[in-house]
């Protein structure tokens, strides 16, 4: 739902009808739609909006290991001594199956980062 709606919401930006931001799902898909944007760009202008949200869906999995990677110390040093694995995985609500992704592919990477507050919370 939520990453066939942030799809949506860009497809419709790219379109030029700018969504408004009235609710606090508004602003969900709105930086969900930034992922959307990165599945549509790797893809390219002939990709259907099927194949938007399929890759969108994959790709915020790894977006959401990432962000815990880079902005959790904790979960950090766990991953580095190998006391801890991260795996993605997507559920299929229809058929109950889940695909599992395995490690971030910028996992290596982002284990010897040092942030410990996203930009937005950052002051």
């Amino acid at each position: 739902g939520a990453i066939k709606g942030a799809t949506a919401t860009h497809l419709q930006s790219k379109a030029g009808n700018k969504p408004q931001v009235t609710k606090a799902l508004d602003a969900l898909l709105q930086g969900l739609s930034v992922v959307a944007k990165k599945a549509a760009d790797e893809l390219g202008p002939g990709a259907t909006e099927e194949q938007i949200v399929k890759r969108t869906i994959t790709m915020n999995v790894f977006h959401s290991i990432n962000f815990l990677l880079q902005y959790s110390s904790l979960i950090r040093e766990k991953v580095a001594s190998g006391e801890v694995e991260i795996q993605g995985g997507v559920y299929d609500l229809e058929s109950g199956e889940v695909e599992f992704l395995g490690p971030s592919p910028a996992q290596a990477s982002l284990v010897k980062s040092g942030a410990v507050l996203p930009p937005s919370l950052a002051k």
